[in-house]
């Protein structure tokens, strides 16, 4: 089941669950910093999650734990506060060669309204061979994704500008109204920004092929995403959230993360479509190349968010069915 954030009748955003994914290294530190503080905002309750890619427990002694999986319930346990131990943080360690999966997997079987994670950034090769836990977990995930490469700075987590670039999707359109729900909780104002790229037409096994265009062509396609760009603004977002919006012409991921940067955005707010298989392996995901660049947080959705009455909303679907895993109190990759 697809998970959204939520509205309660007063119109105050709904997270009743927030997973942090951890991999023990600096980049999960940071989420944890910025689920913290979320959680605390939202009255939010944190579950960490661990995945070990070695094995932590035999499948013959479920309930006891080996070496590696003790040491990880330690590591987990040495990250939390007071605070954390207070608002009854939980935490898990669960065994799978399969991080992005398990956690996608866990945070639909326990409800889980927003994943908060680290991302490494890797490039180059790392990048080609491993890939990124985190740019997995944006592409399946059941609920949006927020993910930090660094903690927040001295005055904390707060989102005062906040960017969404869009193409005009309905990917995009759900993204815009989750970045409505964090600018009125933050008080933030809204930036919406389109990149326009060099026309591509779909060739041979979904491979994108460009094309030349004359300049009046050019011309019309400025004037119409203007136009597209403007009718997505209501008065309210210009009234309330200080919205404006822009279209540039440029290699869409790396303008993107180059604009928040010029620009000192502190959060970035898109959609994905979720592409997998061969289309995926060829064309890759805007999202996950600006959740690897991008110079701060980066809140991606697959799903729109939805406004609802406080009595709609749907009641926490059932528990993981039992596999190899050990609780602590207080866990992925990024």
């Amino acid at each position: 089941m697809a998970r959204r954030l939520l509205l309660n009748r007063t119109g105050a955003t709904m997270l009743t669950r927030i997973l942090v994914p951890t991999d023990f290294s600096p980049p999960s530190e940071a989420a944890l910093a910025y689920a913290r503080a979320l959680g605390a905002t939202f009255g939010a309750p944190l579950h960490l999650l661990h995945v070990a890619t070695e094995r932590v427990l035999p499948p013959y002694a479920a309930g006891d734990a080996g070496e590696a999986g003790a040491a990880a319930l330690r590591d987990l346990r040495t990250r939390l506060s007071p605070d954390d131990r207070r608002r009854g943080v939980v935490g898990h360690v669960v065994e799978s060669p399969d991080p992005a999966a398990e956690i996608a997997q866990y945070a639909a079987a326990n409800g889980s309204d927003l994943i908060v994670m680290g991302t490494h950034g890797r490039g180059g090769l790392a990048h080609l061979f491993m890939g990124s836990v985190a740019e997995k977990v944006v592409r399946t995930a059941p609920c949006p994704v927020l993910t930090v490469h660094r903690p927040p700075g001295g005055s904390g987590v707060r989102f005062r500008r906040i960017l969404v670039p869009t193409d005009f999707s309905d990917a995009s359109d759900g993204a815009l109204a989750c970045a409505r729900l964090m600018a009125d909780r933050f008080g933030a104002s809204m930036h919406l920004l389109h990149v326009l790229e060099d026309l591509r037409i779909e060739g041979p096994l979904g491979a994108e092929v460009f094309v030349s265009e004359t300049p009046d062509t050019r011309t019309a396609r400025l004037r119409d995403a203007r136009e597209r760009l403007s009718h997505r603004l209501t008065a309210e977002d210009r009234r309330d959230r200080q919205a404006t919006g822009e279209v540039i012409f440029g290699h869409c991921a790396g303008v993107i993360a180059e604009y928040a940067e010029d620009n000192e955005f502190d959060l970035i707010v898109l959609g994905t479509h979720g592409r997998t298989g061969l289309r995926h392996l060829i064309m890759g995901s805007v999202a996950e190349r600006v959740v690897r660049n991008a110079p701060c947080p980066v809140l991606t959705t697959r799903i729109p968010c939805a406004e609802t009455k406080g009595s709609e909303v749907d009641p926490v679907i059932s528990a993981p069915e039992a596999r190899t895993s050990r609780s602590g109190s207080a866990p992925g990759r990024g």
